[in-house]
Formats: C-alpha cells, structure tokens, sequence
C-alpha cells in the first residue's frame, strides 16, 4: 500500500514538476544589468566595481571634455568682445 501512495506523490510531481518548467521568467527578470554570468569560472571573481569605475571614468572625461568646449567657447567670445 505504502509503494502505491508514494508511486503516486511521485508520478504526480513529475507532472506539476515538468508543467511548470514550461513557465518563464518575465523579461524583467532576465534582462538586467546585474545578472550572474553562470558561464564563468567560480574561481576567477571579477571585481564588478571595476567596471563602476571605469563607467564613472568615462563620465568624468565626458564632463572635462564640455568643460574644455565651454572655455574655448568663453575665450572666443571674450576675444570678440575686445576686438569691437
């Protein structure tokens, strides 16, 4: 008696089991910016702030870049205005 109940209880989780693998995540869920390489090696850890600071990098020569475009700009406009 106890084979059949629990041949059962398996047989019926095989089947809920293998329906609900058919669902998927949201894209929500999967498009993220901070998703888990499980591709790579356990062993070898990336130091995810690094790519902070190379992100904050690339912002800060963007803003010294506006920054030398403004002075040349304030230079030019300068030079204008003493020449009239």
């Amino acid at each position: 008696m106890n084979s059949i109940i629990f041949g059962l209880l398996a047989a019926i989780s095989l089947f809920i089991f293998f329906n609900l693998g058919k669902v998927k995540a949201s894209s929500k869920q999967t498009n993220r910016d901070d998703r888990i390489n499980w591709g790579a090696s356990p062993w070898i850890k990336k130091n995810s702030s690094s790519k902070k600071m190379l992100h904050l990098d690339e912002l800060l020569k963007a803003k010294q870049k506006k920054l030398i475009k403004i002075k040349i700009h304030n230079l030019e406009y300068l030079k204008n205005e003493n020449w009239n």
